[in-house]
């Protein structure tokens, strides 16, 4: 059994939210993030429309017990479906021209976890007190801390932070991160939008997770700490907890 809650919120200094989710408690639970970019409404656009057609097509898919191949292809099929309809309403209109978002996924079927993944969206996992950070930054800023070139120190406050390297929606063809894992009782799926990674440490936000509350506190709770510490974009977190047997 698992619990969850979502929330987001337009943060201190934006005027748009630009992001946007989903959660669903319909089989396969299913829990969707885009952070949209673009001037104007258009990364509000962006964002919903994404987030609304990757729940289009896996609910038309007529898989009733996944495995990690027939995951992978129905979540970055769906990915590659949004990514077709974003850069369609995008080219074929000036006022949503160059509008993109992040997307993440998640699609938890029984035990087991299936994560799709484009952009600087994060997914995290705590499991017996340790955080982890699942998903790989598609960042300008990420590229530089794996070649070696700045620490990741150094990545907390370099100008280009927010530059993205991927994004549904900005071109034709896109690559989607895919993977698996197997749920363990107490385990906790943090998914969030940078707008509450760079206004959190990982300590902040284990300490949140471990704290015991019910998955709709612990997103308040984040969400109003994002905001005590600047608020400087749109914040977005969803928490996933995988039950203890006595608490189910």
């Amino acid at each position: 059994m698992i619990v969850f809650a979502a929330r987001t919120d337009i943060g201190k200094e934006r005027k748009v939210n630009q992001d946007f989710c989903i959660a669903s408690d319909d089989r396969p639970h299913l829990f969707i993030l885009c952070d949209g970019m673009g001037g104007h409404q258009s990364g509000d656009v962006a964002s919903r429309t994404a987030a609304e057609s990757i729940e289009t097509y896996i609910r038309t898919q007529s898989a009733l017990d996944y495995d990690a191949e027939k995951a992978e292809r129905v979540l970055k099929g769906a990915v590659s479906y949004a990514n077709n309809i974003v850069f369609t309403r995008a080219m074929g209109q000036e006022a949503l021209y160059g509008m993109g978002t992040t997307a993440d996924v998640c699609m938890v079927d029984f035990d087991m976890l299936y994560i799709a993944h484009v952009g600087d969206s994060r997914v995290y996992l705590l499991r017996e007190g340790l955080l982890r950070q699942l998903t790989t930054d598609h960042s300008y800023v990420e590229e530089l801390v794996q070649n070696g070139i700045i620490t990741e120190n150094e990545a907390k406050c370099h100008p280009n932070k927010n530059v993205i390297t991927r994004a549904v929606g900005t071109n034709r063809k896109l690559e989607c991160d895919f993977m698996s894992l197997q749920l363990q009782q107490g385990d906790q799926i943090l998914m969030c939008s940078d707008g509450l990674s760079n206004m959190l440490t990982e300590s902040e936000i284990k300490n949140m997770l471990i704290s015991g509350e019910d998955p709709a506190v612990v997103t308040e709770n984040l969400i109003r700490r994002a905001n005590e510490n600047g608020g400087k974009d749109n914040i977005t977190a969803i928490v996933i907890k995988k039950m203890l047997k006595e608490e189910a």
